[in-house]
């Protein structure tokens, strides 16, 4: 989400409340942040903002980002830089729901020589596609959750490496090296379409060519897990959105994500995350946000929720 318009208070004097690394090294302020879900069809109003904002798209979609008389399709996976005073406005796609993590920070003046990617003229949309500076942001709202006394400290310093990336990028081509392989990316796509149903690596080779050895090594190199293990999370988080965002019974979803037996279901699911299915609908469930879509990816930190820097 930033829609933080009706948030919006005066900037503070960044001086007064620094403290420990976030003072010795003249670090990025945190304001606000958090991990949003939009519904299809939604947008944010134009407006302009008194600090900076970087944002994540991890998936491309219709969304279109409106700065100034230019209009960015964020059709890939893409950072979102605007600056102070930057008249902006999003809408977001219509189809489908629109993930986003948003930052909203101050920052001291650097050199000019530094992040130059926060001049006005600088690039406002930077495509990445990656797992670096993606778990860069959810850790820092990690901290913001769980260690919110930290934030300005441990957080402060992820951004501004953060910022430092996103800097390399818009002065370079992003890398290859990002991109999965075709045949990984239609195994993730198959196991995707067959969450409900048992799936072996035996039948996921053949539908991607390759042997299950094959498959299995690349798994492993490109996202350090088996294909077993990635079928069992997928499931994982897929029961996970439908205790938050439903109301069918623990049993009704073990069997919506494919397992025969609800014991079973019961037991992968705790051993996957530490807590117990009826416990984390207890813990995560909030009846709030009507405009938000159920995230499409389970995170150590609750989704659609705003974190605020403790200045």
């Amino acid at each position: 989400m930033t829609e933080t318009a009706a948030i919006e208070p005066a900037a503070p004097d960044i001086g007064k409340a620094t403290s420990g690394l976030r003072a010795a090294l003249n670090l990025p302020s945190i304001r606000v942040l958090g991990d949003f879900v939009k519904k299809q069809g939604t947008g944010l109003e134009e407006r302009d903002i008194p600090d900076y904002e970087v944002l994540y798209f991890p998936e491309g979609t219709s969304t279109v980002y409106r700065v100034g008389d230019r209009e960015i399709p964020l059709n890939k996976p893409c950072f979102v830089l605007t600056r102070p005073g930057e008249v902006h406005s999003y809408r977001y796609d219509p189809h489908k729901p629109t993930r986003h993590l948003f930052i909203h920070f101050w920052l001291k003046a650097l050199p000019d020589n530094l992040l130059t990617v926060l001049q006005p003229e600088a690039p406002s949309v930077i495509p990445y596609q990656g797992e670096l500076l993606f778990s860069l942001m959810k850790q820092i709202n990690v901290i913001a959750y769980s260690k919110p006394e930290k934030l300005q400290d441990r957080g402060s310093l992820l951004l501004l490496s953060l910022l430092s990336e996103i800097d390399a990028l818009a002065a370079e081509e992003p890398p290859d090296t990002n991109r999965l392989p075709p045949q990984l990316s239609k195994a993730l796509n198959v196991i995707d379409g067959h969450l409900s149903s048992p799936l072996s690596v035996e039948q996921l080779a053949r539908r991607v060519g390759w042997t299950p050895e094959h498959l299995s090594r690349s798994f492993s190199r490109h996202l350090g897990m088996t294909p077993k293990e990635t079928i069992v999370r997928k499931k994982i988080d897929r029961a996970c959105r439908l205790l938050l965002y439903g109301r069918k019974s623990v049993k009704e979803i073990a069997f919506e994500v494919g397992f025969a037996d609800e014991n079973y279901f019961c037991r992968v699911f705790k051993a996957t995350k530490a807590i117990t299915a009826t416990d984390y609908r207890a813990k995560y469930y909030k009846p709030r946000y009507e405009d938000l879509a159920p995230a499409s990816e389970e995170v150590s930190y609750p989704s659609n929720r705003v974190f605020f820097g403790d200045f």
